[in-house]
């Protein structure tokens, strides 16, 4: 597909031009959710939010206690990377949060570093890129600004360096509603931002494999939409 566009474009038959954030697959209805909800209703308690805004608050509060969170929203991400829509979040302040995700979570090598997500208005701050730079496919590596390697170390690899994703309104608005409440706390709008599934498990698709992943992972709490799912005590 790839060399055919690129002849196509090189022929001016079609605009050579960037592909929006790919989240081509499948979405889910309210009713879709609380039939999920309903199938594990004995194992969780659910806390429903009036909108986006007051669901970010409170995900943004969760994590900036410590807690990792599973967020999930809208269509999913079509290729190799969760970019906001089918994610495990958590802080990259934390020095303990790689290896509590890696053990509790991804249950992979602990060597293996994970991705920020960072807003597109700050990436430079944190990062050694110029202002307004984008790297929305969290594929490309950069340095992590030398004064903050050490202050980021859930996301900093031992070279220095981290695999961005920047996070733009236009084409990812929601994942940067909850960036911007996490900036308003910890002054970083930005998140570790893993894929949400477990080692030899494809991303989570659906709501209910979303609450059953949740259920047997070490992830504090699941956001469906603008609905928190915690477990209930003694489940």
């Amino acid at each position: 597909m790839g060399a055919a566009l690129y002849r196509a474009a090189e022929a001016r038959e079609i605009r050579n031009c960037r592909c929006p954030v790919p989240f081509f697959g499948p979405a889910y209805s309210a009713g879709d959710i609380d039939s999920a909800i309903a199938a594990c209703s004995d194992r969780i308690d659910v806390t429903r939010f009036s909108g986006l805004e007051k669901a970010c608050e409170s995900a943004a509060g969760l994590i900036s206690s410590g807690k990792v969170v599973a967020w999930f929203r809208g269509r999913m991400e079509f290729g190799p990377r969760a970019l906001g829509h089918r994610s495990i979040l958590a802080d990259p302040s934390d020095p303990t949060m790689r290896d509590r995700l890696n053990a509790m979570v991804k249950l992979r090598e602990a060597f293996r570093p994970f991705a920020p997500a960072v807003t597109v208005e700050q990436v430079h701050r944190w990062f050694d890129v110029p202002a307004g730079t984008e790297l929305p496919y969290m594929i490309v590596t950069v340095d992590v600004r030398e004064a903050y390697r050490e202050d980021l170390p859930a996301i900093t690899h031992v070279n220095g360096t981290a695999r961005v994703q920047t996070v733009h309104r236009s084409n990812n608005w929601e994942f940067h509603t909850l960036l911007r409440a996490v900036g308003r706390i910890s002054g970083r709008e930005m998140l570790v931002n893993t894929s949400f599934n477990v080692k030899g498990q494809p991303i989570v698709n659906t709501p209910l494999e979303a609450i059953e992943t949740y259920l047997r992972t070490g992830i504090d709490a699941l956001f469906l939409e603008n609905t928190l799912i915690e477990r209930r005590a003694g489940s």
